[in-house]
Parts: structure tokens; sequence; C-alpha cells
């Protein structure tokens, strides 16, 4: 495999951006085309803390998969301001950007998956572009209802009414979820540690999900809010993403799933 580090123009930021990539060794993988994983982090990190804080790119060996890291500060991977608008970096300027650069399986749907602030963007964009994404996967996901979206915007007393509107338009996971194409529903699984102080917003989630029978995977581990955790539970999330591709997985002992 080959890691890479890329900076492009986005013209939803007005500025450069920076992203990771992972590439599969085509003699090991195969020439491609190839299915792409869109894998965001959380709060506080950027575009490489998957790549240093946890063992993905040992898990990605072997399995032809195009896995991007984008940078998204700590946007929410929503649209803020005109000039920072991180949901149209990854729909917009990232989505371009790859298909343009490299052997991408045309006009197919990605993965996408993430934690904490990453996996309340997985949720809420792969819900809400359906279209774009055939399979979802959060860890220890930021999963606001729209009582507390609403609260937390509001706690704000220096954010315009203005821009505080254009954040509730954007919603939460739970407004995609209600909206989503039944037709066109992605594979949604999500998880968290029984030790996370997220565990409350995660089981709240999935009672709703049930409620409106939206077909998905929740599961409950041992472990808090940390890189232990989503290291030992990110190949779950792979496994789900290579099964809706029809893509072998060896998984974290190196065994094929």
């Amino acid at each position: 495999m080959t890691i890479s580090t890329v900076r492009m123009m986005s013209h939803a930021l007005q500025r450069p951006s920076t992203y990771t990539v992972i590439l599969p060794n085509a003699a090991d993988a195969g020439p491609g085309p190839y299915h792409v994983l869109l894998q965001l982090h959380g709060y506080g990190d950027d575009h490489s803390a998957w790549i240093y804080k946890s063992n993905i790119a040992r898990y990605l060996e072997r399995v032809p998969l195009i896995a991007v890291f984008p940078d998204g500060e700590n946007s929410y991977w929503s649209n803020w301001e005109p000039t920072r608008r991180y949901e149209d970096l990854l729909i917009e300027d990232l989505w371009a950007h790859v298909q343009a650069t490299y052997a991408v399986v045309p006009a197919s749907r990605w993965a996408i998956g993430g934690l904490s602030m990453g996996g309340f963007g997985a949720l809420r964009l792969g819900l809400k572009h359906a279209d774009r994404f055939a399979s979802i996967f959060g860890h220890s996901s930021f999963i606001p209802s729209p009582t507390e979206m609403v609260e937390w915007i509001e706690r704000s007393p220096w954010w315009s009414e203005s821009f505080k509107e254009t954040v509730r338009a954007q919603g939460s996971p739970y407004q995609w979820a209600a909206a989503v194409n039944r037709a066109q529903v992605p594979r949604l699984g999500f998880d968290c540690g029984v030790d996370d102080e997220l565990l409350g917003q995660n089981r709240r989630f999935h009672a709703y999900l049930e409620s409106i029978g939206l077909p998905h995977t929740y599961i409950e581990h041992p472990g808090g809010h940390t890189w232990d955790y989503w290291d030992r539970h990110v190949h779950t999330a792979l496994q789900q993403h290579c099964k809706i591709f029809g893509l072998p997985y060896h998984g974290p002992s190196g065994e094929r799933d």
C-alpha cells in the first residue's frame, strides 16, 4: 500500500485543504478500479489522526479499497459560513478530486465512517446523501437530538441569528434518518463504549431508529472515549464496508472474514 498526503484547492473553503489517502498495492489488490472509504476524524484532530493513532493502515493491507482521510478541523463536518463549508468540502470538492485523481469505480457510492465528531459527520452526511454512500459506520458518535441540537446552538451567544438558522437547517442525524429514501438506505452501523459519556446519546438514537423502523446495527462494547477503543473496533466497520462492496477483509488477525 501507499500512504500519501495530498493538498488540493477547495472552493468550499476558498483555500487549499489537505487529506491523507491510503492506496492499495496493485500487486496484492489488483489494478482497480477501487471502491472508496471516507474516514472522518474527531474534534481536536486532523487528517493524520487515524493513521498515527490507530492501526487502520495495517487493517487495510491487501484490501482493494481506497481510504481517504480529510481534514475537517473542529467543524462537525458542517457548513458554517461562506468560507467554512465543510460538508461541501467532502461532498463536492474532495469527491471530485478523488474521482479525478485515482482509479475509482465509476458512478459508485462510497462508504463513510468516523469517530466522535466524525461519527456525527458520518451519520448525518451518510443519511442526508444516501445517494452517495452505500455504507455508514460511527464510533462513539456525538448524536444530539433535535432539541439538544437547538440548545447547543442557542448556548453560543456570539453566533448571529442568521448563523444559528443556517446551522439549524443542516439538521441532526435524527432529521436525516427520518427523511432518508427507504429504497436507498445505506447499510448503517454504529457502536459505543459502556463507559463513554456519549453512551446515552447513542442509545437514544438506536431507540429512535427502531421506532421508525430504519434498519441498522448498534453494538455496545466495554471501554470509553479512547483510541484504544476505536482501534479495537474499527475493524468491525471495515468488515461492514467490505461486505457491502463484495471485497475480502482479513481483519486485525490477518484471517479472512
